[in-house]
Formats: structure tokens, sequence, C-alpha cells
């Protein structure tokens, strides 16, 4: 099989996906991988093709591959999340933050708003595990990531309060970090959030 011969094969597992034809594009990519068995993008429809025929093992297996092949590309990583987030098999929970953290890595250099979305998914895994120190650690660098990208004071307001609320049931030493964190960078802000106020106000009365 050459080179040409594997692109098109390629190309028709992606049209009988597009086409939801899951089982011949299975075949095409069987047919790739007979010849390349490290092809990254034979792995990755694999795990589409396999998740949409409701085969879980084989869909896990093909997007683990594909993440072993080549980890820094989103493609099986991001299989994997939408995978394990329909799942309720107890490994896919303890795997998805994992995941969650891989989709950080590589978000953060090349879509802020994807890395803002799947910190809050991570964030609502660890508030729904009551690990209320990752909840708070993850927060707060959403909000310095959003700071730093221009966000307005009453978005960042906003996000505080947010964290105020996520850690309310926490039952941690009042001393710890979370209470620190929390209790030091709102006050920061509230404080900022009135200095700018006031100036604004100044500006208006004159």
């Amino acid at each position: 099989m050459s080179s040409k011969e594997v692109k098109t094969a390629l190309k028709s597992a992606r049209d009988a996906i597009r086409n939801k034809e899951y089982k011949e594009a299975l075949k095409h990519c069987k047919t790739v991988l007979k010849q390349e068995k490290n092809n990254y993008n034979a792995w990755v429809f694999i795990g589409v093709a396999a998740a949409e025929l409701e085969q879980p093992d084989q869909a896990q297996g093909a997007y683990k591959k594909a993440a072993e092949l080549e980890p820094d590309q989103l493609l099986a990583w991001q299989g994997l999340a939408s995978l394990y987030e329909k799942s309720n098999h107890i490994n896919a929970k303890d795997d998805l933050p994992g995941i969650y953290q891989k989709l950080l890595d590589l978000y953060e250099s090349v879509d802020k708003k994807k890395w803002c979305d799947v910190c809050k998914k991570l964030v609502d895994l660890y508030y729904q595990e009551k690990k209320h120190l990752e909840v708070a650690r993850t927060w707060h660098k959403l909000i310095k990531t959003r700071q730093e990208e221009g966000a307005d004071n009453q978005e960042l307001h906003q996000l505080w309060k947010k964290l105020t609320q996520l850690l309310a049931e926490s039952t941690e030493d009042p001393n710890n970090e979370i209470q620190q964190l929390v209790s030091t960078r709102l006050f920061l802000t509230i404080c900022v959030m009135k200095i700018e106020h006031l100036i604004e106000f100044r500006k208006w009365k004159q």
C-alpha cells in the first residue's frame, strides 16, 4: 500500500464518518493499520467510529493508542474526554481529571476560550469529589488567566463570588491555603473595584 493509497483510505474513512457509515470507516482504518500500524489519524478515526457504534472499550483503546503515538496532538485527547464524559464507568471518572489537565496544557497557548471551558469542567469534577483545594487552585488559575486576557472587573468579581460559593462547604482548617487564597485575593479584588468605581464617579462629577 503506497503513501498515496494510505491517504486515500484515510479520506474514505473520514467521509464514511461524516456520512455516519461507521462500520465502513472501521474497515478503511484497519486497512491503513495493516500498512502503517502507528498511523495517528487511523487510530483517532477508529475511536470516533467505535464510540458512535457504542463500542466504548474499542474507542478507548484506539484513542489511548493515538495519544501515546502523538501526545501533543489534540484530537485523541478530545476524543477521550468526550468518551469519558458520556461514560458511567468508575475508571472513566478517575481518568477524566488527568485528561482535562492534558487538554489544559495543549489549549493554553492556542485557544484560551476552550482552555477556560475545560478548566470549568475540571473544577466541576473536583467539586463533585469534594477536593476543595484543587477547586481553589484551579479556579484561581482561571481567574488569573481571565485577568491577563483583559476581563473587566464585573466578570472578575463574579468569578471570585463563584469561588466562594464553591468553597462554602469546605470543612478545611480556616487558616489553610484555601481560606488564605480566597480571603486575600477577594479582598484585593473588591478594593480595586471600589477604587475604580470612585475614579469613574469623580470623572462623572467633573
